[in-house]
């Protein structure tokens, strides 16, 4: 019967043009890679002549929206940090976020995430590190006034290797309240769209959400501001401004205040270097 319907004219001609589009759909996504790719390499590569190689000579994407996997390997390498335990506030259905790779190299972790469908998808797609006892996934709700309450329950050690939050709209907020746990690295997502130098930060309201403007979490100046207070150094961020690397002061001193580990601290916001669509994961 569809050998039939593929024979008539206009079926035919319907078949033809979709076919089209699809070829043009990707010749337009490749010509885009490319683009990206040799802007990326033109930023590394000004960064690497003024001195600044990490962390945007150490990108990669794995699992990660952007470059953080690279980046993450390259902290974990210089901290001697193997098989370490994390934390990630705002995880999706962990096909895509800065702890899935982790995961895959025999790290143990907890992802906790404000969406139900998200949490299912995760705990349907990774039942085999759930089932071995190497994930934990909880569908709750985070805020600055809760935050504290739902780590402390989850029996997650104080000193733990890596915390990474993105939460959008609130995120600088509950890293603020943050106590119960003091990681050893931080990810921390910012807001790129505000000049460096500048301290801004959105308006704490807890039962909303990013409604997709700029008009979401804090800019660098005012989560370095933060995370000073807590002990914490910026060590950089990724090419297209949208995650801020930190490390605990003592480490920071030790592992990437020296001639030879210059950092670029700020990235402002290139979205249009955001997420290859075609990026395909398992």
């Amino acid at each position: 019967m569809k050998a039939l319907l593929k024979r008539i004219p206009f079926i035919k001609w319907i078949l033809d043009i979709r076919k089209e589009l699809a070829i043009a759909r990707f010749e337009l996504s490749r010509t885009t890679r490319i683009q990206q790719q040799i802007y990326r390499e033109i930023l590394v590569r000004e960064r690497r002549e003024m001195g600044c190689a990490f962390p945007s000579a150490f990108e990669q994407q794995t699992f990660s929206q952007n470059g953080e996997d690279g980046i993450i390997q390259e902290i974990c390498k210089r901290l001697e940090i193997k098989n370490g335990f994390f934390v990630e506030l705002g995880t999706g259905d962990g096909s895509e976020n800065n702890t899935r790779l982790l995961l895959e190299s025999d790290w143990k972790g907890i992802w906790i995430d404000g969406d139900s469908n998200c949490c299912k998808t995760a705990e349907k797609n990774l039942v085999k590190f759930i089932a071995d006892q190497r994930l934990r996934i909880y569908h709750e709700h985070i805020d600055a006034e809760n935050v504290n309450n739902v780590l402390g329950a989850k029996n997650i050690p104080h000193q733990l290797d890596m915390l990474s939050i993105d939460l959008d709209l609130n995120t600088h907020h509950v890293w603020e309240s943050i106590d119960c746990i003091n990681p050893r690295v931080l990810i921390i997502e910012y807001n790129g769209f505000f000049p460096q130098g500048m301290e801004w930060s959105a308006e704490y309201e807890p039962k909303k959400y990013w409604d997709g403007t700029i008009n979401m979490g804090a800019s660098l100046e005012y989560i370095v501001k933060i995370s000073k207070t807590k002990g914490y150094e910026l060590i950089g961020c990724d090419l297209t401004g949208t995650n801020a690397f930190l490390v605990q002061s003592e480490d920071y001193l030790k592992y990437f205040n020296s001639s030879s580990s210059n950092h670029f601290p700020y990235e402002n916001a290139r979205p249009f270097l955001v997420n290859d669509p075609e990026h395909r994961r398992i």
